[in-house]
């Protein structure tokens, strides 16, 4: 089975996810990847108290604070710090950033142990959406890996061309796969029934981050339902 599951701030709506129930539900549904979405600075200081639940994923990987501009100061290198504490105890593989949030790209040589990656960007963004803009990133930082967000390819286009794109032009960046559906914003692929987004998984062989967001008035069954459509339609 290849490395898939999801990210862990998928459930914050229906309880907190850095309980210990939260992650030991991704478990029963049979996942063997997690991403830990660190989404907020305040989520940095709270890494170390999920440590010991996530050391059973077969894949890990970290999803970087949303609400901070990544400058060389002492608040992102403090911050960066207790992530990469976290990211080495955990034997992560990879920590993905918002690149519309980076002021200062040198502020990430001090973190060195961390492989570091971007994500393409929805429509909400004003760059960092297309195949052309993350070329140029790369040949500027070409340590960096991709991360192939399929979700926000569909908010910026539906016919998924754009998908082929980043595929066809940066294959071998891409590290990881982000999924979920995207009527509203990161819906559930067994409601939206966007089988075409799941298609262009087949055939990259990196691990797969479910980034659908469930309702408060969801339940385990419904974050199972999803995990086995995708399953089901990965084949």
């Amino acid at each position: 089975m290849r490395k898939i599951g999801f990210c862990h701030g998928a459930t914050y709506k229906i309880h907190d996810p850095y309980l210990r129930k939260s992650i030991e539900l991704f478990k029963k549904c049979g996942c063997n990847a997690l991403e830990v979405s660190c989404h907020s600075i305040e989520g940095a200081d709270r890494l170390s108290g999920i440590l010991s639940y996530v050391k059973s994923f077969e894949y890990l990987s970290l999803h970087m604070p949303c609400d901070l501009n990544y400058r060389n100061d002492n608040l992102t290198n403090n911050t960066l710090k207790k992530i990469e504490d976290f990211y080495n105890k955990a034997g992560a593989s990879l920590a993905v950033i918002h690149p519309d949030l980076v002021e200062d790209w040198d502020v990430f040589n001090n973190f060195s142990s961390i492989n570091w990656a971007v994500e393409n960007m929805d429509d909400r963004k004003e760059k960092y959406k297309d195949a052309d803009d993350l070329k140029k990133f790369f040949t500027e930082h070409q340590e960096w890996g991709f991360v192939l967000d399929l979700g926000h390819c569909n908010a910026n286009d539906k016919t998924m061309k754009l998908a082929e794109n980043f595929i066809n032009e940066l294959k071998d960046r891409i590290k990881e796969i982000h999924l979920s559906g995207y009527k509203v914003f990161h819906d559930p692929l067994h409601r939206t029934k966007q089988t075409e987004i799941i298609n262009y998984c087949k055939n990259l062989d990196v691990p797969i981050i479910i980034e659908s967001t469930f309702e408060r008035s969801d339940s385990a069954e419904d974050v199972k339902k999803e995990f086995d459509y995708i399953l089901k339609n990965l084949k």
